[in-house]
């Protein structure tokens, strides 16, 4: 391993740039690999620009002896002194003239004087209490002055923190204030919006303790103006929605992040979306609540809730407009994204609180309830909702009779849900109307079929069948039919469907094919493979490349080496009747035994093998798909055998290609994973050498494995 940068990833923020002049032999000084990543590192720069070389007159003999008086001070270590200093500079406007070692200085004092105040404890004595908190005050000044000027940051924010800790937010707020005032002015955007990138930086770290200062207060307008105008900066662990918090100013800097995402960007249920991943509505559920909260100002209320958002607002003055409108289309996304988890109970609150803030509850907010309380078996609240888009003699449309007539299947009511369907079909169905769509044909179908009404069930898809202006059976009605004779054994009206569906015009699917898989390997049968030709050739279905690709990969998905070897025995028969096994045959294969995770490793590569040896039988290269699925399988066998063929996998690619470019991120992925999973740290060495040396710059995840793997090879020496 000495041929590896032992120190290679000292620097945070680096990036790979070419090596031309590099020898190829061996690397040495890392700085010939990497240089500093200069978009990250930009804002780093001290924000304090260089003392203007000309003092006002009559100051000067003033600040020499300020400045004198000030190494004093520091050297000394008072505190006291130091602060009557430095606030005689400020007062006088001679903070601009002191020279750089002065906040240096500054910086040494700080960090000697602030870790024991920040470890001491709130005395009991108020004489001693005071002094503390006077020695607090006279450190916050300093750290103001210090991060204002120089950019210095860390000792503002401790002594902020603690602030918060003791409950002193107040303060807090107002060494926020006096941090503004004592920036260097800077050149800013429309709105006040900071745009200086040295200032950016330091706003950056302070912005955590100021936020959560606006959270102790839940002062939502003040935290969300902040941030618009970049004078505050959210973190994105924070404004992840994906993830639960349970701290209340964490909670409260989430909705801060979901309404500027929302202002910024104007993707309201792309937030929602993200709130209601995982089905855990919880959040989302906090958020609504927090935008329906009393207690807002009642002369500038950051939520409106109107139906109406009023048109002479002026959009670019945040301190006064509301930020939030809270209107029939933020209520109708809640309702979505609730029903969406399966939460109709937290959809049918949204909707009652728009009746009770005299909203209208539209007919889309009805039609999610109905399909929510449908799904969720509550038959009673659907016939309610049903009956409420009834009233005023109103007509329910298609798809609110199609929902209901689902939930009336479901509860065992045939008859019902049949007059249902006959009343829908005088009200949508026939010439000059809005047609019935063959979703409302496919329930009554599969309806009927649930009940054991399969008579009953043909005669409706008969009934499309010979209709001249009506919706014809698609595949799903097709499909429906052929999972209801598959779990019956029905393999003489299994076959007839069959026939059916290649009749009407109409292509299988994968949820065909994977219905006629399931149906006929149910029975275990070792000929089943013969049994399942058969029947698609009595049922007329062509037997082509891509017929038998799709059932192959149906088989390849039920997972187990029974049925990946009934899909080669597949691939053996349809080779032996002149139909050729193409590329995306043998891909298809690879993909489903490199995922079949209940293989065990020896036969994942026991039948990866296997396939390849029948690609390269047909002169096939294998691709770059087929390559990264080949590596997968050799490096699960946690051998050396299969580490050794997956390194000559990716030998020959680069011998090929010519270039590590030219190779995809994610086969670099697969490799370098397993190799370490490995712990083959020799072999490495060797890809990550070859990168190194080939001048080639890899971009976002792939370039910090790389540094990651880097690190650990130079730690073990």
């Amino acid at each position: 391993m000495q041929n590896l940068p032992r120190n290679i990833l000292r620097s945070q923020c680096l990036h790979f740039r070419g090596l031309a002049t590099v020898p190829n032999r061996q690397v040495r000084n890392p700085r010939q690999l990497f240089k500093p990543h200069t978009k990250e590192q930009k804002d780093t720069r001290p924000l304090r620009p260089p003392p203007p070389p000309i003092v006002p007159q009559g100051l000067q003999a003033e600040l020499d002896k300020l400045l004198a008086n000030l190494d004093q001070a520091h050297k000394r270590k008072s505190l006291l002194e130091a602060h009557s200093q430095w606030s005689s500079l400020q007062s006088q406007g001679l903070l601009p003239h002191v020279p750089n070692r002065e906040f240096a200085s500054l910086n040494v004092l700080l960090s000697t004087l602030t870790p024991a105040l920040l470890s001491s404890s709130i005395a009991a004595d108020p004489t001693t209490a005071r002094l503390r908190l006077k020695a607090l005050q006279d450190l916050r000044d300093l750290a103001v002055i210090l991060a204002a000027q120089a950019g210095t940051t860390t000792h503002l924010v401790q002594l902020m923190e603690l602030s918060l800790q003791e409950g002193r937010v107040e303060e807090v707020f107002d060494t926020w204030k006096k941090f503004e005032t004592l920036i260097p002015p800077q050149p800013s955007g429309s709105n006040g919006e900071v745009q200086n990138q040295t200032e950016v930086t330091a706003r950056r770290q302070l912005s955590r303790p100021v936020l959560q200062a606006y959270a102790a207060q839940q002062d939502y307008r003040s935290a969300i103006t902040s941030v618009l105008r970049r004078r505050c900066f959210l973190s994105s662990k924070i404004t992840d929605s994906a993830k639960s918090l349970a701290s209340p100013a964490d909670r409260f800097l989430q909705v801060v992040g979901a309404v500027i995402k929302i202002i910024r960007n104007g993707a309201t249920r792309d937030v929602l979306e993200g709130f209601t991943r995982g089905n855990n509505p919880k959040f989302a559920m906090h958020f609504y609540e927090t935008l329906l909260a009393p207690g807002q100002s009642p002369d500038t209320p950051w939520v409106l809730i109107a139906k109406e958002r009023p048109t002479a607002l002026d959009e670019t003055d945040w301190s006064t407009r509301p930020l939030f409108h809270m209107g029939e289309p933020a209520f109708s996304m809640f309702v979505a994204e609730f029903a969406r988890c399966n939460r109709v109970d937290l959809a049918q609150r949204v909707a009652d609180d728009m009746t009770h803030l005299g909203f209208t509850v539209p007919d889309l907010i009805l039609n999610i309830l109905l399909d929510g309380y449908a799904k969720t078996r509550d038959f009673t609240a659907a016939g309610r909702i049903y009956a409420q888009l009834s009233e005023g003699g109103k007509t329910p449309d298609i798809f609110a009779h199609t929902t209901l007539i689902n939930a009336l299947f479901q509860q065992g009511a045939v008859d019902d849900a049949m007059a249902l369907f006959r009343r829908a079909e005088k009200l949508f169905g026939g010439e000059g109307k809005d047609s019935l769509h063959v979703v409302t044909y496919n329930a009554v179908v599969h309806g009927l079929l649930i009940n054991g009404r399969a008579t009953d069930a043909e005669a409706i898809v008969d009934l499309m069948r010979k209709s001249t202006s009506g919706p014809q059976p698609d595949t799903v009605t097709y499909n429906t039919l052929l999972r209801h004779y598959g779990r019956k054994s029905d393999a003489a009206n299994f076959v007839r469907i069959l026939q059916n569906l290649a009749a009407s015009g109409l292509e299988p699917d994968g949820y065909t094919y994977t219905t006629i898989v399931d149906t006929l390997l149910q029975s275990n049968r070792p000929d089943a493979v013969t049994r399942m030709l058969d029947v698609m050739e009595r049922a007329k279905i062509p037997a082509n490349t891509a017929t038998y690709t799709a059932i192959i990969d149906c088989l390849i998905r039920r997972k187990g080496e029974k049925n990946v070897r009934a899909a080669l025995q597949l691939v053996n028969k349809m080779e032996a009747d002149g139909i050729p096994a193409n590329e995306v045959t043998f891909t298809s294969l690879l993909a489903g035994v490199t995922r079949d995770d209940d293989l065990p490793a020896m036969v994942q590569k026991q039948l990866a093998d296997e396939i390849m040896a029948k690609m390269t039988a047909r002169g096939m290269e294998p691709n770059r798909i087929t390559q990264n699925f080949l590596l997968l399988a050799a490096l699960k066998t946690d051998n050396r055998t299969g580490v050794d063929q997956a390194m000559r996998i990716w030998r020959e690619a680069i011998a090929e290609k010519g270039s590590p470019g030219h190779i995809p991120h994610t086969t670099y992925f697969i490799l370098l994973n397993g190799l370490a999973k490995n712990e083959r740290y020799d072999h490495l060495q060797e890809v990550l050498e070859y990168i190194f040396r080939s001048g080639w710059q890899p971009k976002g995840s792939l370039e910090k494995l790389i540094k990651q793997l880097s690190r650990e090879i130079a730690l073990r020496g």
